[in-house]
């Protein structure tokens, strides 16, 4: 079987008046501004024989509030593209940024611009799907791992307030894992580079108040003018990580950190072998010690694809924010709060989990926000895989998917969440359970 694939990008910046209202603290109701276009990053990958195509759309948004808003706009894409439900992953940036995308705020300032907005969206996204379906070539899919600086841990516990607080902490490692997936047609062009890495986009606060994909617009531009090809970001197990510099009015802070990243992109481009090729051993070469030598071979092509969701039950809570003196902040947070708890049930609710298996990589995408334990733990107990985790993908936001200790020790994403204590460890042994079964 031979590899297809396909990539497009296409803009989808709101108009100038929508609804950004994403900081309780934020005195803006509006978008103000443009700092940088919004994109969605359309990728097909399929094989020449089975017909069977995976699409993946990966679009500079913040984050579902309504399972029905979420529900429409990726069944529209279902619909426009004819693929079962499994063979598609809608993919969240996770821009701080972005419009809202929630309908129930249609009657606050510039509210009227969300539905509309919305519609016009998913109906470019199914017809750039579409088309770039039929435009799939023969292809090579590398992968490699590498490491970024941006993001930190962002648990901070701050003994004088005696509470954890949303700020960068390096007394805590931080996972710095990027995942590269580099996709190349076989005659050597750039389809498009999948950049897997777990940081909160928050470069940018409440003070700001235009539209901006956050870090993730300044790496795309500088991966795609110097490698080629389309920019697809997927978000990571980021519940704990955020960068250093953040919550800032100044958009250059946002292009400062998304260079960070764009450069450790292609830094772990430049160290990956040419398309389709691996090393195998050669010779022992005798001198002053015993060299041994590699010589570069096209590898084979594995071009299985698998595509389903599975179903995690998970206990649920009511995620009661504490108190705060101020009472605009306090109605905000008990809004969020009803919003979220909306997408979950009352005692437990069914946490879908999208598996593909990619040629070599194993994608785990999820309607949460997890911390990077779930990443780190998986990769080490499969060191030889590929694998990706896409946090806010295929379903509405059902909260963060938190270890115990953050229970424990009342920290702002246990709180938040309506997933019970213990989720995040019942999460990582349903996935290590799914990996295990793969033998390729």
């Amino acid at each position: 079987m031979t590899l297809l694939a396909g990539a497009v990008s296409i803009d989808i910046t709101p108009p100038i008046g929508i609804h950004l209202h994403n900081w309780a603290y934020s005195p803006h109701s509006t978008a103000t501004g443009i700092h940088q276009p919004l994109k969605a990053q359309i990728l097909a990958v399929g094989n020449d024989e089975t017909g069977v195509i995976q699409l993946l759309v990966s679009v500079d948004f913040g984050w579902w509030m309504s399972a029905a808003d979420e529900w429409t706009f990726r069944s529209a894409i279902l619909q426009a593209t004819e693929l079962p439900e499994a063979q598609l992953i809608l993919a969240l940036t996770h821009t701080h940024s972005g419009p809202s995308i929630s309908r129930e705020d249609r009657d606050r300032p510039g509210g009227h611009l969300i539905e509309p907005y919305l519609d016009s969206v998913q109906e470019k996204i199914g017809i750039a799907a579409n088309e770039i379906m039929t435009k799939m070539v023969p292809s090579f899919i590398d992968w490699g791992y590498g490491l970024c600086s941006l993001a930190m841990n962002r648990d901070m516990y701050r003994s004088t307030e005696k509470r954890y607080v949303l700020a960068a902490n390096d007394d805590v490692v931080a996972d710095s894992t990027l995942l590269i997936g580099r996709i190349t047609s076989q005659d050597d062009r750039p389809i498009a580079v999948i950049a897997n890495y777990a940081a909160h986009p928050t470069s940018l606060g409440g003070l700001n108040s235009k539209i901006s994909p956050d870090f993730i617009g300044s790496a795309r531009e500088l991966v795609e003018k110097e490698n080629g090809g389309v920019f697809v970001y997927l978000q990571g197990a980021s519940g704990d990580l955020s960068p250093c510099q953040q919550y800032a009015e100044n958009t250059d802070i946002a292009e400062k950190n998304g260079l960070i990243l764009g450069h450790a992109v292609l830094s772990t481009l430049h160290g990956m072998l040419d398309p389709g090729k691996t090393l195998t051993y050669d010779v022992t070469v005798e001198s002053g010690a015993p060299l041994g030598t590699f010589i570069s071979q096209l590898k084979p092509q594995v071009s299985v694809q698998v595509s389903e969701i599975r179903k995690l039950s998970l206990r649920t809570q009511k995620n009661e924010p504490p108190p705060t003196t101020n009472p605009v902040i306090m109605a905000d947070r008990i809004l969020r709060a009803s919003r979220i708890i909306g997408n979950v049930g009352s005692d437990s609710t069914e946490f879908p989990v999208t598996f593909w298996k990619m040629g070599e990589a194993i994608f785990v995408a999820y309607p949460g926000e997890a911390y990077s334990l779930l990443q780190e733990s998986l990769r080490e107990a499969f060191p030889k895989r590929a694998l990706l985790f896409i946090n806010l993908a295929n379903g509405a936001h059902c909260g963060y998917v938190a270890p115990q200790i953050a229970y424990d020790t009342a920290r702002y994403p246990a709180w938040q969440s309506p997933l019970h204590a213990g989720s995040l460890e019942q999460l990582i042994e349903f996935c290590k359970g799914y990996i295990s079964q793969d033998r390729a």
